[in-house]
């Protein structure tokens, strides 16, 4: 087995070397000719046609140090692209010969084939030129095949003018496109996005439109350049109003042969909110008369309807009431589920709140409902009410201080609501809900607090039916300085502070205040006394004489 194997090793040598050994046969001028050269294809060196691929060129590689990446969306068409000045070729040889070269369009418009002499590609497209090369490359040489490829595109220029923020001479590429081209020099102010012209060296026009390029996609109005176009951008005249319930309403630009199509195109088209019943189109029809026209939406939409637009239309397009509004209120505190429910107006009252709720929680106060209402927006600029803020008590007439009380009144947005006397009584006094508003349930507060002249102040366990004089005895009674008979009682329901007799009932949660009786002042009583005697003094004997 060994032994075979290095036979079979030994006989690839001997190949080998007599391979490497054997001569050469010198070749003549006239079989090193291009493979451009008419009459049949040449014969090539045996070594040439073993050796693969040749060692990239010198030219080759300075090609590949100094290309300069340009950024191109998609791989260039060689049906459209345009050879000019200054682009790079690549031609790729194989099959009987393996060769690379660099073929460079000369200012002229020209690239030089060995053997073939120069061919004016200028202004030829590249599938042109690829179809040229290669049928050259199948009559000249036999058993070759050809391949011509762009490597490096060309740097031209062009002009930008009119309403631009830097007018003049611009770099770009065949692949660059007007859009980006006027994003480096930028829009003066009231210059045109939707009228803007490229002006060719062979007099052919061409109008730019950003606007239904960037809003409608529409990629024929933004063009890629050519070697000295001009970019003319002319001033913005004329204008069309889209307003209500469109995606982008705003103002637009009117260029000749607009429809109410285009324009809806360009804002995006109607919202999901928008009434599909009637628009309304305001247009002058005199430079100061204007006229409204009623459009139908649905027409718009199907395509029925297409008005062609004027200078100075506006399109007003209307909402859906109500459109996908779900309204909600809240409730939290002492309630099995706090949170928020949606209502429906006009239809839902407090008391459907508390059963969606779940009903109140043991230690609810039912008494002590709060509804917190968002205040009314019209009275906040009241321009009677700030007067009246500023006047003190006295500078007030009754009629004045009267209206202020009442316009407090109003601007209160807490409301207690006894759930107990709602009871079979919902047609009346149970509050409709209304969007935004909150509902607290306050816990029940079983104490009650006693202050002020008393020995013992603090809080006191509630006990239904204890009077205020029971509570004021818990607390240690009164203290030497207490003054009785001034004896307050705050609601803890309502807030509002009472005078309070001896026997008065108390709720949960009231505060009892006890105040302090005043020292009386000797001094100042003696000459209120003296004064009143004088006073009777002087009377008397003026009526006696």
């Amino acid at each position: 087995m060994k032994r075979s194997r290095m036979g079979r090793i030994s006989v690839l040598a001997c190949l080998l070397m007599a391979f490497a050994v054997a001569p050469v046969a010198p070749q003549s001028n006239a079989d090193r000719r291009s493979p451009f050269a008419p009459g049949g294809g040449p014969k090539v060196d045996e070594a040439e046609r073993l050796s693969g691929e040749s060692e990239p060129s010198s030219s080759m590689l300075e090609l590949q140090k100094s290309s300069i990446a340009a950024s191109q969306a998609g791989p260039v068409d060689p049906e459209r692209y345009v050879l000019g000045p200054g682009d790079v070729l690549q031609l790729e040889l194989w099959g009987r010969v393996a060769r690379t070269t660099v073929l460079n369009v000369s200012p002229d418009g020209k690239i030089f084939l060995a053997g073939s002499g120069p061919l004016q590609v200028a202004g030829q497209t590249l599938r042109w030129a690829q179809d040229h090369v290669n049928r050259l490359v199948s009559e000249a040489f036999q058993g070759v095949h050809a391949d011509l490829r762009l490597v490096r595109l060309r740097v031209f220029r062009i002009y930008a003018t009119g309403f631009v923020n830097r007018a003049g001479a611009i770099d770009v590429t065949p692949v660059t496109r007007a859009s980006e081209a006027i994003a480096g020099v930028g829009i003066a102010s009231g210059g045109s996005r939707r009228n803007i012209e490229i002006r060719r060296r062979d007099g052919t026009r061409l109008r730019v439109d950003l606007d239904l390029f960037e809003l409608g996609g529409r990629l024929d109005l933004d063009p890629p350049l050519q070697d000295g176009d001009i970019i003319a951008v002319p001033h913005a005249s004329r204008f069309v109003d889209l307003t209500g319930a469109i995606v982008n309403s705003r103002r637009f630009e009117l260029v000749d042969g607009d429809s109410l199509a285009t324009l809806l195109r360009l804002a995006g088209g109607l919202l999901p909110s928008a009434s599909r019943d009637q628009a309304l189109l305001m247009r002058f029809r005199a430079p100061t008369v204007r006229e409204s026209v009623w459009l139908d939406v649905r027409a718009l939409e199907s395509g029925q309807a297409n008005p062609e637009l004027r200078d100075g239309d506006d399109l007003f397009v209307f909402y859906i009431s109500g459109f996908h509004e779900l309204h909600s209120v809240a409730i939290y505190g002492e309630v099995m589920r706090p949170g928020a429910y949606p209502i429906t107006l006009d239809q839902d009252h407090l008391t459907d709140l508390i059963r969606w709720a779940g009903g109140f929680r043991a230690i609810a106060n039912r008494s002590a409902i709060y509804l917190l209402r968002a205040p009314d927006r019209a009275s906040e600029n009241d321009p009677v009410f700030e007067r009246l803020g500023r006047l003190s008590r006295e500078e007030m007439t009754e009629s004045e201080y009267a209206a202020f009380r009442t316009k407090v009144a109003q601007r209160a947005n807490s409301f207690r609501v006894d759930f107990d006397r709602l009871q079979g009584q919902k047609s009346g006094i149970d509050p409709l809900l209304q969007p935004g508003d909150g509902v607290r349930v306050a816990p029940l507060l079983l104490s009650v607090r006693v202050d002020g002249e008393v020995r013992r102040p603090g809080l006191v366990d509630y006990v239904k039916g204890r009077s205020a004089r029971q509570y004021i005895q818990f607390a240690g009674g009164f203290t030497d300085r207490a003054a009785g008979d001034k004896v307050r009682v705050s609601r803890s329901v309502t807030g509002q502070v009472i005078k309070a007799h001896i026997g008065e009932q108390i709720e949960p949660g009231d505060f009892i205040w006890v105040p302090e009786q005043h020292d009386v002042d000797a001094r100042r009583l003696l000459l209120d006394v003296m004064t009143i005697v004088s006073q009777a003094v002087i009377i008397v004997v003026a009526t006696r004489r």
